[in-house]
């Protein structure tokens, strides 16, 4: 092989140290950059000339090149800041970014980056600094997510109030009351009752009224029944009887087995016609707990009757006054939440993460984002906290993975490379001389 071919293996050498150490600096310049995770520079060989030996053919080698540039998808250190909205991801998924075509972006699309510095927009949007909106599923009303994935938009706005559709009961009613043979009295309910409850439902302006639920022990000839009438004060229906200081808005038999398990209910329509309200002739029902007779109960978490003190163990009810928000939550399984004044906590959104196949398929496109190419085959993009995704984690920031003493030893490492292929090229600048100067 002629002798200049040694030159051109130098600068073959010299342009992959040169490659590598522009890799490197690169490194170095985002050592502080939220979510950047650093190259890495694989060479190959040239394929080899061949050349005569004693023993036959042999191979010289003529240089190197770079075979690829791989970005290194480890896990950055996690940081703490003030910012909810700032957000972390602990494991192998990528925040889904859907960038808009406009004045500050280069090109629309969907993105995945490890970035999550995002802020409100003037919209309600979650958006990066570019504009990007990030993407997740919106909640409805009941907080159930949609299976579509979607721009994250926060509703900040007043909450509608919500009507009391269902009141949960979970007591336990004396086993060792007597019975008494006087029925219940409406004008005087405490003393012809043996028991009562008393919880704050809604309509459905959002007024709240006081319900009271007295209970009576019936004669039975199997197992233990007690009756129950359901009130409010008669001010507040537009259908009082009289001058009934209680209306009645509701009845019906709740019975037990004789250990004192709930096992059936026969409730009449429970209707109230609230004078504040807008929707006439509401309805609420009272659930006492699974019973065993319809519902496949065993009595576990279920109002009873056995012998012990009469006492509401808690009761709840599933409505709600108008409300203010007054602040949100992001939790690690990427679900925001909202807390309003009136005490309602409520799913707004949740945040998606994508994984891929191929990660190292993945392409950048600047701004510490990614966009997903053939290589990396289509993102799987699902809830936090499912597959491999990972948890998000709220007022915290990943820090880049770059890690500087080692890359410092990658420049000491280059350098000396470097130094060592431009060294084979004057070397062979010299023999080339010497070979002219035979001449002479």
């Amino acid at each position: 092989m002629a002798i200049t071919q040694a030159l051109y293996t130098g600068v073959t050498g010299m342009n992959v140290m040169s490659d590598s150490m522009s890799v490197v600096a690169n490194n170095l310049a985002n050592a502080n950059a939220k979510g950047f995770k650093y190259d890495r520079v694989e060479f190959d060989d040239l394929l080899s000339a061949d050349t005569m030996s004693s023993t036959g053919s042999a191979q010289i080698g003529r240089g190197a090149r770079v075979s690829d540039v791989r970005t290194v998808h480890t896990q950055g250190g996690l940081t703490v800041t003030d910012r909810l909205t700032d957000l972390a991801v602990q494991g192998s998924g990528f925040f889904v970014v859907g960038n808009p075509k406009g004045e500050k972006q280069e090109a629309g699309g969907q993105f995945y980056t490890r970035v999550g510095s995002f802020n409100f927009d003037k919209d309600g949007f979650l958006s990066d600094s570019a504009g990007g909106h990030l993407q997740g599923y919106e909640a409805d009303k009941s907080g159930k997510l949609s299976p579509l994935l979607s721009d994250i938009r926060i509703q900040t706005n007043n909450l509608a109030p919500q009507s009391t559709e269902k009141v949960v009961l979970n007591l336990n009613l004396d086993g060792r009351t007597e019975i008494s043979e006087k029925p219940f009295d409406i004008n005087n309910p405490l003393e012809s009752s043996d028991f009562s409850n008393s919880v704050n439902v809604f309509d459905s302006q959002g007024n709240k009224h006081a319900m009271t639920t007295y209970f009576k022990r019936l004669a039975t000839d199997e197992g233990i029944s007690w009756e129950y009438h359901q009130t409010v004060d008669g001010k507040e229906v537009t259908d009082p009887e009289g001058d009934q200081k209680v209306k009645e808005i509701g009845k019906g038999i709740v019975k037990f087995d004789t250990k004192g398990n709930l096992l059936s209910e026969d409730p009449e329509d429970m209707v109230a016609n609230f004078s504040k309200g807008a929707t006439a002739g509401q309805k609420i029902a009272i659930d006492f707990g699974k019973n065993m007779a319809t519902e496949g109960g065993n009595g576990v978490g279920a109002t009873t009757s056995v012998a012990a003190a009469s006492i509401t163990v808690f009761h709840s009810q599933n409505g709600f006054e108008a409300g203010n928000i007054k602040s949100l939550k992001i939790d690690l399984d990427g679900k925001v939440k909202g807390y309003y004044t009136n005490g309602v906590e409520k799913t707004l959104a949740g945040l998606a993460l994508a994984t891929f196949e191929n990660i190292d398929g993945l392409q950048k496109a600047g701004r510490n984002q990614f966009f997903a190419t053939h290589e990396s085959g289509e993102p799987r993009i699902g809830e936090a906290q499912t597959g491999t995704r990972g948890s998000i984690y709220a007022s915290t920031l990943e820090e880049s993975n770059v890690d500087m003493a080692q890359q410092f030893v990658e420049m000491i490492r280059t350098q000396r490379g470097f130094q060592a292929n431009s060294r084979s090229v004057t070397t062979t600048d010299s023999m080339m001389e010497e070979v002219i100067n035979m001449k002479r």
